[in-house]
């Protein structure tokens, strides 16, 4: 099922205290832990919700949930194989592997 089970489940509710205790600023990489990647917070009462949101390659259908800066970052998806299954990529500037898109 979608439950959180040990350790994450203790470690997603410390994350939230500190979050509220110390004005931390949470980042998450790709998919936030507990979240599902295509049906998003399955936190449930931990209310798991990082500030910042690092999406690899691209965003995922759980970012649809997510509220706060996001980024895409990598360019790890060749023109070739973006072209085939018509992706659309962001508009990387120069070099730069990361964009942010919120």
């Amino acid at each position: 099922g979608g439950e959180l089970r040990e350790p994450f489940a203790t470690a997603i509710v410390n994350l939230v205290e500190l979050q509220k205790k110390q004005d931390a600023v949470l980042v998450s990489v790709d998919v936030p832990s507990g979240w599902d990647v295509d049906g998003g917070d399955l936190t449930g009462g931990a209310n798991f919700h990082p500030d910042v949101l690092i999406s690899l390659t691209a965003p995922k259908l759980s970012a649809r949930q997510f509220v706060g800066r996001h980024y895409i970052g990598g360019r790890f998806l060749p023109p070739a194989l973006a072209q085939r299954y018509n992706s659309k990529m962001p508009p990387y500037e120069g070099t730069s592997q990361v964009i942010e898109v919120s």
